[in-house]
């Protein structure tokens, strides 16, 4: 296991900051507050466990198994993790924007 050190560890951390930061979160949770009204409270925890929780918890288990997806699925199968891998990322793209 490589361990990063100095400016790799800096690197790293830059470059997850930059995956995590998007023009959606920068946008959508004033939009989110402002569509929540009162319950803006409510609006502000839905998108942090959402927005800031599921990525993390992403980056959390795939640190954990210590690769990327095709370990990440690899209790199901080959082919199971396959079609998970390919529904996700159809999910994500093509069929999201569609």
């Amino acid at each position: 296991m490589n361990r990063l050190k100095g400016f790799g560890l800096l690197a790293l951390g830059f470059m997850t900051f930059g995956l995590f930061l998007g023009t959606g979160n920068i946008i959508f949770p004033p939009s989110a507050g402002m569509a929540g009204g009162e319950l803006v409270w409510h609006a502000a925890l839905g998108f942090l466990l959402t927005g800031v929780g599921l990525p993390l918890l992403t980056v959390v288990a795939l640190a954990r198994v210590g690769g990327g997806m095709d370990r990440l699925t690899a209790p199901l199968g080959k082919v199971a993790g396959t079609g998970l891998a390919v529904a996700v990322y159809l999910a994500i793209g093509p069929l999201f924007a569609t």
